[in-house]
């Protein structure tokens, strides 16, 4: 079945909704720290499931043990599962990473391949990471799905689908391509600020008048604002 056609209502609402959250959050960039695109590789990797704080935390001391993929292939036994223990499920991640950076130093010379077919090739990479590296490496128009865009972007009525691709796909057709990758940023830090999981802050959300509020629940009091 084709996908189902944007109107010019659809488009305009969502422009709107970009250009205010564009007004919030003008200075947007990736939370994670990184120094090069294969830490930002590791550190995404490590992200899943973990909070880029405590990524950030961990990676100032990782790094200055283990930089190259060269040096992460090589890591001893047990030592990167210390490393990142804090990080959760330290152990597969700490597979995925070797395996990764194997296959980054074998395969492509240790730099990192700018399409989305060989990224997904990679221990420990799905659609998420590769947006990630592509958007933010190789300036590649991305849409990111994490848990706050996907979040967000259900409750703003972009789309009704549950599987990360497929709202991948919605939000692609909602916008130009030079916005899809801080698009992706703006709704994180939206996510963070105000549209939270639990009690998001609609009578103080900006664009509160163009939001469906879909699956929204108990709200946290306050003033309501307009566009």
């Amino acid at each position: 079945m084709p996908p189902k056609r944007v109107t010019a209502a659809e488009r305009g609402r969502a422009e709107e909704i970009y250009r205010i959250l564009e007004e919030c959050y003008p200075d947007v960039r990736c939370t994670l720290e990184y120094r090069s695109p294969f830490h930002l590789l590791v550190m995404t990797i490590l992200a899943a499931q973990c909070t880029d704080a405590r990524v950030n935390l961990v990676c100032r001391t990782l790094f200055d043990r283990f930089s190259t993929p060269r040096d992460f292939m090589n890591a001893p036994a047990g030592e990167l599962e210390r490393e990142i223990h804090s990080c959760g499920f330290f152990n597969q991640k700490a597979k995925s990473i070797r395996q990764t950076s194997r296959m980054l130093e074998e395969e492509y010379g240790g730099m990192m391949p700018d399409t989305m077919e060989a990224l997904l090739r990679m221990p420990g990479v799905g659609r998420k990471i590769a947006n990630v590296i592509l958007g933010e490496c190789h300036g590649k128009p991305a849409v990111i799905v994490d848990t706050h865009c996907q979040r967000l972007a259900f409750r703003m009525g972009f789309t009704k689908r549950e599987d990360p691709a497929g709202v991948e796909r919605d939000l692609m057709r909602l916008w130009r391509e030079e916005h899809w990758t801080l698009f992706s940023h703006r709704l994180v830090y939206h996510g963070r600020a105000v549209c939270t999981a639990r009690a998001p802050k609609c009578a103080e959300c900006r664009i509160n008048l163009l939001c469906p509020k879909r699956g929204v629940g108990k709200t946290a009091p306050g003033k309501t604002k307009t566009p």
